[in-house]
């Protein structure tokens, strides 16, 4: 007597859920590729961010438009302007940084300067009457002479230590224009001894 061959409607079930086994794989794989390649596809964002230029504090740092030199950095309660009186205090700090710049090609203005905490914070430069009319971001750079003079910046003197500087010469537009940046080297235990009664600039001057 032979035996008994289940009929193929008893095998047609397991053929239907190894077929939504395999769409429910294939699906996978698919949402693992778009993720994936969505990560991996650069944003507008990426897309339009200035191009950072990476420098040092007493070394000449050359982007494609301007050159610039930092040479240190003064902390105080209070701003002394030349020409003007009285003088300005601050309810947290003036940060003051000595540059030297240079214009590669052509005049330009150097119109957006700002200090990037360690804690993601960005401290535009300061805007205080009178100071546009001395200090770096005021001054026409003429191509091949160097100027010298500060950058002003209003911020806690506490959030210096791990603090960058970013100076890029247009405000707006500025999609992949170049953006120096300079890590200003100031340990904690530095920011007293960088500290003045009160901080006496000059104006900027070409050399």
């Amino acid at each position: 007597m032979s035996a008994d061959v289940p009929p193929p409607l008893e095998v047609a079930p397991r053929n239907g859920r190894l077929r939504k086994l395999l769409n429910y794989g294939l699906v996978l794989v698919v949402l693992a590729a778009i993720i994936g390649l969505y990560r991996l596809t650069p944003t507008q964002k990426d897309i339009q961010d200035p191009v950072p230029v990476n420098g040092a504090v007493g070394k000449l740092l050359e982007t494609p438009r301007f050159d610039l030199l930092v040479k240190g950095v003064q902390v105080g309660k209070k701003l002394r302007i030349p020409k003007s009186a009285p003088d300005r205090e601050s309810l947290s700090d003036f940060v003051v940084v000595e540059a030297e710049v240079t214009a590669v090609h052509e005049p330009i203005h150097l119109g957006k300067v700002a200090i990037k905490a360690s804690d993601g914070t960005v401290y535009l430069g300061a805007n205080r009457v009178g100071l546009d009319d001395v200090d770096l971001t005021g001054f026409q750079f003429a191509p091949d002479i160097p100027a010298r003079g500060v950058f002003v910046v209003e911020m806690p003197a506490d959030k210096l230590p791990g603090a960058v500087l970013q100076v890029m010469e247009k405000p707006f537009l500025n999609d992949l224009e170049p953006q120096a940046t300079i890590p200003l080297g100031v340990e904690k235990d530095q920011v007293a001894g960088l500290r003045k009664d009160v901080v006496i600039i000059n104006a900027a001057d070409a050399l």
